[in-house]
């Protein structure tokens, strides 16, 4: 039972009312995200292996640890941007909005599990080859990851989700739960909003605008 949100049915404004040089074709922007992120998670499981050795003073650590700090960070702005200044006035827009919140799980989860796991591994020998600072920061990684996981199912996949049942009830949502985990969009399929199968149309999003 999705819990009701109260006037649904209102246009909300972006975070950000404005935008900054030209507008990136889908599939271009997707290629850089994945870029930023694939070459993140390569990144970070060889700083894993590497610092492991080592410990945090490695020179390899060092030069691992950090382009996969700017490679993470650079996926996480760039989704971030999208989602302040996505618009959200109609139901193909909430389902654009919805989808980006679901590969904002699909960059930060796959980071906190590398994190948690590397951590652990660390902590348990940290008298051995691996120094405090090590494990110290894949618990900082895997700590803020999960943060910023949670704050997000909460403040945009539930919100967009119970908001996509009340205003277009008809649309059909995929598993919730695999869009948490970030291993699928929830909102796969194509909007349409004359199928609706003796269903009424709906009041539409933007009135009043």
């Amino acid at each position: 039972m999705t819990k009701p949100i109260q006037d649904p049915y209102e246009a909300e404004p972006s975070a950000l009312p404005f935008r900054t040089g030209g507008r990136l074709r889908r599939n271009q922007e997707y290629l850089i995200f994945y870029f930023f992120a694939i070459s993140s998670w390569c990144l970070e499981i060889a700083a894993a292996c590497l610092g492991s050795l080592d410990g945090a003073q490695s020179h390899y650590f060092i030069a691992t640890i950090s382009p996969f700090m700017a490679t993470h960070w650079m996926a996480f702005l760039q989704t971030c941007w999208m989602m302040a200044t996505a618009p959200r006035s109609t139901v193909p827009h909430r389902i654009a909005y919805l989808n980006l919140a679901c590969r904002f799980q699909r960059l930060c989860a796959p980071t906190a599990l590398i994190g948690m796991i590397t951590w652990a591994i660390g902590y348990r020998y940290r008298y051995k080859a691996s120094s405090q600072a090590y494990w110290i920061i894949w618990l900082v990684v895997w700590i803020v990851d999960t943060v910023v996981c949670i704050m997000n199912v909460y403040n945009n996949i539930s919100w967009e989700s119970d908001l996509l049942y009340q205003i277009a009830p008809h649309y059909h949502q995929g598993n919730f739960w695999l869009g948490v985990l970030g291993i699928r969009d929830i909102c796969r399929a194509k909007y349409d909003p004359y199928e609706k199968e003796g269903i009424e149309l709906e009041e539409p999003l933007n009135r009043g605008v």
